[in-house]
């Protein structure tokens, strides 16, 4: 309210107490009058004295603190108006107006005021009972608590206000939270407070509350804001790769990996690698968040994830994989089981190129002919060359190139020989025939040595082939027989037997002189008298006779060998001009 505005209220009330008689004194305040500490307080004061004095320059004001009295403090004096810098004349003494103003009222100034004013060489008037001024005290700002939460952990929120003058009806009220009901949490009078219990998320992390104390009476509020720090373990882990990088990355490129979370306070963090082929997870190093590889091996392929931590708890990300791509290595060649590298001509055959690479190598396979020593390439099918029935142009060096778009290597050179079926066959004749013939010559060696020695088992064997006539004296001595060259001739088409006891054998036998009924072939002989003609024409055809035995002997008591294992040979014998003892004979 204005000053004029004062004054015309003050006029009101005079003239409803009669105060502007012309021969009347007198002062009219509004009160009492409350204020709050650190706030201003206005005193609104009207005054007026008879109409017949002297204008308004030559009075002096002058407000005085209780009692009011001759010599009591003063509160302000016109005549030395700023001795108290927080007191401030705001009236007109041409209008009659006493009005004063007390800047950041303290409680000291809680008293009664009254304002006297003095004509000069005429009179003066003090205004009683004066105006009270009321100072109430002036809430603190608020105070909120606690400043750290943890989420998921139910709390009280507290806000409170100290100072409180209880006359002035003060109130909190919060701001910024879901309507909740809250409470008086202090039995101290001085002391306003509001409890809320509050359990927080961890999106409630940064919010701004506000908690505000109100006094009614004055219209006048104070309030106090603050941003909740709440803590929670890592969320949204999240493993994702540097600007330019790929998960799917060539062998030997760089590559950066970064974990982040969302946490209070920050996270800590590390790395873990699971193996693809067995399995395990081990523990990686890492440095604040970030896993590098200057030059990437296919080693490190494999699967990859990211632990945040803080001291409220921990959490995972996802598993990554990384997949290093890289040429083929290890390039070789296999043979099918039970093939083998020198292979006889019709067989089966199968290569099988195998590597390591990734992505997927595609395979070509390559021949070098052994003579030309020029290079082919030939068919083959998903790293495998198979030879369904092989001949001997399959003979040659074989290599497999192994090839993907990062790169390419090829295996060692592989030989393989094939064998010829009719080589292998005249190569068998061959070698049979030699050891026949070696094994013939050492038992003819063995026989001849035997027979010189004059076995009698052998020599009455071949006695007892002859078939002698009864009563005929004739003796063929042991020590006269001749054992001519060996008789074991091959004719064509005779082929070697695979038994000893199956070998063709021929002898040749020649009797010289030969007496009748020797030769069990020819029975007419024994009935031809000695010394006939027909004896001496039968001598002389016996003589120059040769028997050729074209049996096939089997293995039998007839031939007598030394050892079992001999194969059986014969030999040609001679008998010249002996008489055979038919005794010995029948023995």
């Amino acid at each position: 309210m204005t000053t004029s505005h004062w004054t015309l209220a003050l006029i009101v009330l005079c003239l409803i107490q009669g105060c502007l008689s012309t021969n009347e004194w007198g002062v009219s305040v509004l009160g009492p009058l409350p204020a709050l500490e650190g706030s201003s307080a206005i005193f609104n004061c009207s005054f007026w004295y008879p109409g017949t004095l002297q204008p308004a320059r030559n009075i002096i004001a002058i407000w005085l603190k209780d009692p009011c009295l001759e010599g009591s403090e003063e509160l302000y004096n016109s005549n030395n108006p700023n001795r108290d810098p927080d007191v401030e004349w705001i009236g007109n003494l041409d209008q009659k107006n006493c009005s004063l103003r007390i800047k950041d009222v303290q409680k000291k100034r809680n008293h009664i005021f009254c304002f006297r004013f003095i004509i000069a060489n005429k009179n003066k008037w003090t205004g009683k009972p004066g105006l009270r001024l009321i100072v109430y005290a002036r809430p603190r700002t608020p105070v909120i608590s606690p400043l750290e939460l943890v989420e998921g952990v139910t709390t009280n929120l507290k806000c409170s206000s100290s100072n409180i003058d209880e006359k002035t009806k003060p109130s909190l009220k919060w701001y910024g939270l879901p309507d909740q009901s809250a409470e008086q949490c202090s039995k101290d009078p001085t002391v306003l407070s509001s409890c809320l219990r509050f359990t927080p998320s961890y999106q409630d992390h940064n919010k701004i509350i506000n908690c505000s104390v109100t006094y009614s009476a004055f219209a006048y509020s104070d309030e106090a804001s603050i941003t909740l720090n709440v803590s929670y373990a890592p969320k949204n882990v999240t493993i994702r790769g540097d600007k330019g990088s790929e998960l799917t990355i060539r062998e030997g490129n760089q590559l950066s990996l970064m974990c982040t979370s969302n946490s209070n306070p920050e996270a800590m963090y590390s790395w873990h690698k699971r193996e693809e082929e067995s399995g395990e997870t081990r523990l990686i190093n890492g440095s604040k968040g970030t896993l590098s590889f200057q030059s990437i091996t296919s080693s490190h392929s494999g699967f990859y994830s990211c632990t945040a931590a803080n001291h409220v708890g921990s959490n995972t990300s996802k598993t990554l994989e990384i997949q290093v791509q890289y040429a083929p290595k290890n390039v070789t060649i296999q043979v099918d089981k039970g093939s083998e590298l020198t292979i006889r001509e019709g067989n089966k055959l199968s290569l099988m190129c195998t590597s390591d690479s990734n992505p997927e190598a595609m395979y070509s396979w390559h021949k070098r002919e052994e003579e030309s020593g020029e290079t082919r390439l030939i068919n083959g099918s998903k790293g495998i060359l198979s030879f369904q029935s092989i001949t001997s142009s399959d003979s040659g060096f074989y290599s497999c190139t192994a090839a993907n778009h990062v790169g390419n290597s090829t295996s060692k050179t592989l030989e393989i020989q094939v064998q010829s079926s009719t080589g292998i066959l005249a190569f068998a004749i061959a070698g049979s025939l030699v050891g026949i013939g070696l094994v013939l010559a050492i038992v003819l060696w063995i026989r001849r040595k035997d027979l010189f020695k004059g076995k009698k088992s052998e020599n009455n064997s071949q006695q007892g082939m002859l078939d002698l006539q009864q009563g005929n004296e004739t003796t063929i001595s042991n020590s006269n027989i001749v054992y001519d060259r060996p008789c074991m001739n091959k004719s064509q088409g005779d082929s070697p037997s695979k038994e000893s006891a199956d070998t063709l054998v021929y002898a040749s036998i020649q009797f010289n002189n030969k007496s009748k009924g020797l030769d069990s072939e020819n029975p007419q002989l024994g009935q031809i008298k000695p010394g006939s003609k027909q004896q001496s024409h039968i001598d002389q055809s016996i003589d120059a006779a040769v028997y050729e035995n074209m049996d096939k002997y089997k293995q039998s008591g007839d031939i007598i060998r030394r050892y079992p294992e001999d194969a059986v040979e014969y030999a040609c014998v001679v008998f010249k001009n002996k008489t055979v003892d038919s005794k010995a004979a029948n023995r």
